[in-house]
């Protein structure tokens, strides 16, 4: 009984069949490929000792064998199809990705199929040679993975900077409005009321900027800062941050869940979404009747479902549900609208691995259900 042989030059038994071919000589000069032949129904005729010596086989062992047995199951169809586009055109070199079971897992080898002809002209046998391109393979892993983890944090800073210029310009704003009411004589405050807006203001600021430093503070990072956050206390706190806008619109929000439910979430994310969601309410709500906001949370197995619902002027969905999360996509034909509200807000709930949908009817409201992922 033969040994497993250590590489040896093959090149006196290849140099004639392969003479013609400068890309098959040049693998040959320097011996790195494997070779194998088969027969028209794809058993080995031939196994060359690099190829032996790679796998662990004894050439004996395999000759007359299926081929496919040396391929892992989920790359057979993939061989089948090569292999019978050698018969269809039997001229023509054909290439294929095979992987190659190996005792600590498995190798990925390119390989060239050719037919082989007789003096007649006839097919005898189809002649493999291929070579190992694992690290090819894990290099364009790498790459793949790298441009993803780019792709995630580009959408981040989309965001940060949405949050920068929205949520923060939103504060800003409030207090702008607490101060300037201030100075009108027919609607002044008192001092102590003004300076509770301001510091209700403030404080909400303040919150706002650290929970985007948490996010600045894992920037390289692909997972988002996530914690448990008091749902009630969250939105009254938002609620504060634009309260001017309020004024004179004789706004409802209800609560329907308890004061103590929490959500698990990104606390600058939950900010940006709920604070998009209820200026979406003011900005279209209807004047024909106040404007009531309903909010509840409802607990299913993966998820913690947020339900937003107003009595605004609604969307019509028939027409716009396709466009309705786009970017720079407007629908009610309001002047201000940028069209990146609701863009970002799906951006932001996907990007915590959530969802969202939409129910709307036109002159009657809009409920947005709002899936968290449960820890």
């Amino acid at each position: 009984m033969s040994s497993i042989t250590s590489p040896s030059d093959d090149n006196a038994i290849y140099q004639e069949t392969l003479k013609d071919n400068d890309y098959y000589k040049s693998i040959i000069d320097n011996n790195s490929f494997y070779v194998v032949k088969t027969d028209l129904e794809g058993k080995y005729t031939y196994l060359n000792p690099f190829f032996c010596y790679t796998f662990s086989l004894k050439a004996e062992d395999w000759i007359g064998q299926s081929s496919l047995s040396l391929i892992v199951p989920e790359d057979h169809q993939t061989c089948l199809d090569t292999v019978n586009e050698c018969f269809t055109s039997p001229k023509i070199t054909h290439r294929v990705i095979l992987r190659k079971p190996i005792p600590k897992g498995f190798l990925s080898t390119q390989w060239d199929f050719k037919m082989l002809t007789n003096e007649e002209g006839f097919l005898i046998e189809i002649l493999c040679i291929g070579h190992d391109i694992t690290s090819l393979i894990i290099k364009q892993k790498e790459l793949e993975a790298l441009v993803g983890i780019t792709s995630n944090q580009n959408k981040r800073l989309i965001n940060f900077t949405y949050i920068v210029s929205h949520n923060i310009r939103s504060h800003v704003a409030n207090i702008l409005g607490i101060v300037n009411l201030n100075e009108v004589a027919e609607e002044e405050m008192d001092s102590k009321t003004a300076l509770a807006f301001v510091k209700k203001s403030s404080t909400s600021l303040d919150q706002t900027i650290r929970a985007l430093n948490d996010i600045i503070s894992i920037q390289t990072n692909t997972q988002l800062p996530l914690s448990e956050i008091n749902v009630q206390f969250e939105i009254k706190r938002i609620v504060d941050s634009i309260i001017m806008l309020f004024r004179n619109t004789g706004t409802v929000i209800n609560y329907l869940f308890s004061d103590d439910k929490v959500l698990f979430t990104n606390q600058a994310y939950f900010e940006s979404i709920l604070l998009n969601l209820i200026t979406n309410s003011l900005k279209y709500r209807s004047l024909e009747r106040s404007l009531i906001i309903n909010v509840d949370i409802l607990d299913v197995p993966d998820y913690t479902i947020l339900i937003f619902n107003d009595n605004g002027i609604g969307i019509d969905l028939v027409k716009n549900r396709d466009r309705l999360f786009g970017m720079f996509n407007t629908f009610n034909g309001n002047k201000d609208a940028k069209g990146m509200g609701l863009f970002i807000t799906k951006t932001q709930i996907e990007a915590m691995k959530g969802l969202i949908e939409v129910e709307s009817e036109f002159g009657k409201g809009t409920t947005f259900k709002i899936y968290f992922p449960k820890k």
